[in-house]
């Protein structure tokens, strides 16, 4: 049976052939020698770069692939028959690229990933080609005769050739270290040689007296081996090269690593190093943030007590002089009495406002102070503060001016805060000023900023002491002259115009003058919200709402003053409670009209007794009004989320009180009806 060429026939009755034992040995060795060049060089298929990944890929192929043949071919020169052979050029060439190209194409079927079905796949076609490399092999042999396989033998040589292949290329996945590559050698090169001489044990050489050589291009034995003596020499080659190349490649790796090994010490001694100083730097840094917010709420409940203490008496100065200075009553005053009352007003006035900018101040160094941008009409702002100005800018002789604007403008800024750096602005102009001087507001918009200037013909600023203009509590020299301050007002004027993002300029000539000029964002008149302006309420005697009132009040100044105030007024029905368990009693009983409540009271605070009335029945629908010395932005939030009817600050405004009681006394209707 004819199959692809090959003979097969278990009646066939060749010749008697035998194997040089010494070459068998050989054939053996150079197995190993290729398998285990071919392992390394795997090895190194597997984890090389892409760029050298083709280099390795033919390298192991080629040494596998030349090996195995080169290990048939040896085996072939220790086959011993009764008559000389050689061997067909062409074919002996073909079988050994075979072998090479099989061998590549089960490397490259392994070389995306590695998976059980991708090794049995590169394992057959491994297999395939060392199979077909021997048996072209067989068919380059020429001799007297023909060569018969017996097929049993075939069959097994196949299978021994795929299940070797498979091996192989499996412990090319597995193994890791050079002991284990030797030990797969010796056994991928027992498969193949058991491959081998498996086939050839099932090869007949049968003589036919009539047959001859064929012709062509034939090699002899001699000339065979000197073949596969070139081909160890390059599998030996490249096995030195590669060795060459793993040592260089390991001891530059090494000495890599060794480096980093250093590098990494180094950086992990900077990094430990910088660990422990950002530690401690963050510990100083928490500290530091424990002692600021420690400090700033010492500064909080300092500036709280202090405004709270400073208050009350200011409540006991203001009042009575704002008393004393309500016509009637048969206790007209004289003029020089009414001159003093005057004087106190003015200096108790002063004085509230400088304890005003110092909390304000305060809260714009702590970030507390509360901003809230509008659309603003300053030419309106403005003429709204030429009569608070116009009486002290008589006074000092000095001409006032709020000059139009050559446009209709409008700036993005906070009302009472914009009011507040133009009323510090023209109060300073108007200060340090020289008689008969001037001082001017004007207004005129700059692309899409707005700029307010003040312009004063007074002292000027030394050229020198610019630099010092906004320091707190910095008057340049200036502390000898007759003028009332502190230091703070331009102070906290620019960090107002900042709040607003805006920015305060000053332009100076000592002895001519100066500009303050305010640089703000604009904004489209057609934005300004109409703003009613506030109804001064001016108590006069006699004039004051008909109530029974209720005051819950421990300091016996300002009760003193509250009598006076409702004396005055002739229309309010006093009754004072000065501890906050006696007012709340007194107001289940008496059922005032309106309650009067301090908020820093002795057992129980304010907003503690305005809670204990809502929950009366009989005192749940008084109005309150509460009345604080406390002007800190959280406590009047507080106090006017509390239910209050109004929040009242001291010194009291006899004018606001009389305000806000005739406001909670006023009748409502509540369902169609009238009530009071």
């Amino acid at each position: 049976m004819q199959i692809l060429g090959l003979c097969f026939s278990n009646a066939a009755v060749g010749v008697q052939t035998h194997h040089d034992t010494a070459l068998v040995v050989l054939s053996y060795l150079i197995a190993v020698v290729a398998s285990f060049t071919a392992l390394d060089m795997t090895e190194r298929l597997r984890t090389a770069t892409p760029s050298s990944r083709r280099f390795w890929h033919f390298g192991a192929a080629l040494v596998l692939g030349g090996g195995v043949w080169s290990m048939h071919f040896i085996g072939m020169l220790a086959y011993r028959t009764p008559f000389t052979v050689q061997y067909d050029a062409g074919l002996t060439i073909i079988s050994g690229v075979v072998a090479v190209a099989g061998v590549a194409a089960g490397l490259q079927v392994l070389a995306a990933r590695t998976t059980p079905l991708r090794i049995l796949g590169g394992g057959a076609l491994v297999g395939l080609g060392v199979c077909t490399m021997h048996y072209m092999g067989m068919s380059a042999l020429r001799g007297p005769g023909d060569i018969y396989y017996r097929p049993l033998f075939f069959a097994l040589s196949v299978l021994i050739a795929l299940g070797a292949s498979t091996v192989a290329l499996w412990l090319v996945v597995t193994l890791r270290t050079a002991t284990q590559r030797a030990l797969a050698a010796l056994i991928m090169a027992a498969a193949i040689c058991g491959m081998h001489f498996t086939a050839m044990a099932g090869t007949v050489m049968v003589v036919l007296p009539e047959a001859d050589i064929a012709g062509g291009s034939l090699v002899s034995g001699s000339l065979l081996a000197a073949t596969i003596v070139a081909c160890m020499a390059l599998i030996l080659g490249i096995a030195l090269m590669c060795a060459y190349l793993d040592r260089r490649l390991e001891a530059r790796s090494m000495a890599e690593a060794e480096r980093l090994r250093a590098v990494n010490e180094d950086l992990e001694g900077v990094v430990q190093s910088r660990t422990v100083d950002l530690t401690t730097a963050l510990a100083a840094l928490d500290e530091q943030r424990r002692r600021a917010e420690s400090a700033n709420r010492a500064k909080s409940d300092f500036l709280a007590n202090m405004s709270h203490e400073l208050r009350t008496p200011l409540n006991a100065v203001i009042g009575f002089a704002e008393v004393m200075q309500m016509a009637g009553g048969g206790d007209g005053l004289s003029p020089r009495q009414t001159e003093a009352v005057d004087q106190i007003q003015t200096a108790g006035r002063h004085l509230l406002a400088l304890i005003e900018e110092v909390l304000d101040f305060a809260k714009i160094e702590s970030g507390k102070v509360s901003i809230s941008i509008e659309a603003i009409d300053p030419q309106d702002l403005a003429r709204g503060l030429y009569g608070s100005f116009k009486l002290a800018a008589d006074r000092a002789q000095i001409g006032l001016k709020i000059a139009a604007a050559d446009e209709d403008i409008a700036v993005r800024a906070d009302h009472l805060r914009l009011k507040q750096v133009l009323s510090n602005l023209i109060s300073n102009a108007i200060k340090y000023n020289r008689p008969g001087g001037s001082v001017q507001v004007e207004m005129r918009a700059a692309g899409d900023r707005v700029l307010l200037s003040v312009i004063d013909t007074g002292l000027g600023i030394p050229s020198h002491r610019m630099g010092e203009l906004f320091e707190p509590f910095e008057r340049l020299g200036r502390e000898g002259l007759d003028v009332e301050g502190a230091g703070l007002g331009l102070a906290l004027t620019r960090r107002l115009v900042e709040a607003m993002e805006g920015e305060l300029r000053v332009e100076s000539r000592e002895n001519v003058g100066s500009t303050f000029i305010v640089d703000l964002p604009s904004a489209t008149l057609d934005q300004v919200e109409a703003r009613v302006a506030p109804q001064g309420a001016q108590a006069v005697v006699g004039a004051g709402p008909q109530a029974t009132v209720l005051y819950i009040e421990d300091n016996a100044s300002n009760i003193r003053l509250m009598r006076h105030i409702a004396d005055a007024l002739g229309g309010l029905d006093l009754h004072v409670a000065e501890h906050p368990v006696e007012g709340l009693e007194l107001a289940a009983r008496l059922g005032p009209d309106v309650i009067l409540l301090d908020i820093n009271l002795p057992g129980m605070d304010g907003f503690q007794v305005k809670a204990r009335l809502e929950a009366n029945p009989v005192t749940r629908n008084i109005p309150v009004i509460a009345i604080s010395a406390n002007v800190l932005a959280e406590t009047m939030t507080r106090g006017q989320s509390s239910g209050f009817h109004g929040y009242l600050t001291k010194p009291i405004s006899i004018g606001a009180l009389v305000s806000a009681i005739q406001d909670a006394t006023a009748p409502t209707f509540e369902g169609g009806a009238l009530t009071a």
